[in-house]
């Protein structure tokens, strides 16, 4: 019987590892990293008549982005810290990921959105949840690294409404007049929108090593450039925060930012500077038409294409499966061998069905 625990905890464990998450709609897609959880933003773009998604955020190494939270001034870094654990799910047009402790949770949720005017996806709402499970009020802080690296191969790492090259680091509040903070591609861009609520209180623009060994605050006093040599080298990222705020006993706190994604850098920021924010409908129409035949164009490509109804009955044949084996381990005892081989036909169904859509 050890030996069938042993087995069925081995199959939970390769069922789970093989349900990344993969949405898609409009011109951008949310995609789970299969070992970490950690999610990664793409858009999609035509380049030479081939259909691509290009990534807008590092993707080499998913966690270089992260969430860190300050609780009562301890600090803990999302994803790695032992004392959260870590899951995901597809919520409705997003993702949601889950850090949860014995005294709170911290809930991350990417949901594809239709911004700045336009009737298609074409940009992201990032929404981080804080629930306190305790009978006390607790002091909350957050920042959110994101490893913002389009622009590093051609120089350019972030551009802003009054410097469209931004060449050191720098700390932009909550009183600034700039209404985007852009990360410009050779392919795509993506923005952080950052004109009206909800928005981060601040936002630091910096070498992305400086940022990420930064226990929580960067030192704004030393803005340098987007070099730490020899460790990180031309390497720039965003450090969004959240000032403290009281989390009540049993209660909740949100925060949010929106991000708008775009093409190639030479021609988004032009755009930006003449269509964001909208200045009246004629305009807004006219980014929502635009978009529209970007998206359509973008389509006429080689991107995959997901059948959404194939991937709902993929995610309850693993729900299903994964709830008979919970049942089998709580009734080890009489679990048989026909039962054991039933489970693994199913495995192997779904092994079979998932490389049959790839």
């Amino acid at each position: 019987m050890k030996r069938a625990v042993i087995f069925l905890a081995m199959v939970v464990l390769l069922v789970e590892a093989g349900t990344a998450l993969d949405i898609r709609d409009g011109l951008v897609r949310i995609a789970t990293d299969d070992l970490t959880l950690r999610p990664m933003l793409y858009r999609l773009v035509n380049i030479a008549g081939k259909s691509k998604y290009e990534p807008l955020w590092f993707n080499g190494d998913p966690r270089t982005s992260f969430i860190t939270i300050s609780v009562d001034n301890r600090i803990y870094r999302m994803g790695s810290s032992q004392e959260y654990q870590t899951t995901q799910r597809r919520i409705q047009n997003g993702v949601e990921i889950e850090y949860r402790s014995v005294t709170n949770r911290v809930t991350q949720r990417i949901m594809l959105a239709a911004l700045a005017g336009s009737r298609v996806a074409n940009g992201f709402i990032v929404e981080l949840e804080v629930e306190n499970y305790t009978s006390r009020d607790m002091k909350i802080m957050l920042k959110e690294v994101c490893d913002t690296s389009l622009g590093e191969s051609l120089g350019n790492h972030i551009a802003l409404a009054s410097n469209p090259k931004v060449t050191d680091e720098m700390l932009l509040n909550a009183d600034s007049k700039e209404p985007y903070i852009v990360s410009p591609g050779q392919d795509a861009s993506i923005a952080l929108l950052f004109d009206a609520a909800p928005r981060p209180d601040s936002v630091v623009i910096a070498n992305w090593k400086r940022l990420s060994d930064s226990k929580f605050f960067y030192d704004s006093d030393l803005m340098r450039g987007f070099t730490l040599s020899p460790y990180s080298v031309n390497d720039s990222a965003l450090g969004l925060y959240w000032n403290e705020r009281i989390v009540p006993a049993k209660g909740v706190m949100k925060v949010e930012s929106r991000w708008l994604s775009g093409g190639p850098g030479s021609e988004f920021i032009p755009w930006l500077a003449q269509n964001y924010p909208p200045k009246n409908t004629a305009e807004a129409e006219a980014a929502a038409a635009a978009a529209e035949a970007e998206a359509a164009s973008a389509a006429q490509g080689d991107a995959p294409v997901i059948d959404a109804a194939g991937f709902s009955l993929d995610v309850g044949a693993i729900r299903a499966l994964v709830s008979r084996i919970d049942g089998a381990i709580a009734n080890i005892d009489s679990v048989t061998d026909g039962d054991l081989q039933s489970i693994l036909s199913e495995l192997d169904e779904l092994e079979s069905t998932a490389g049959a859509s790839n």
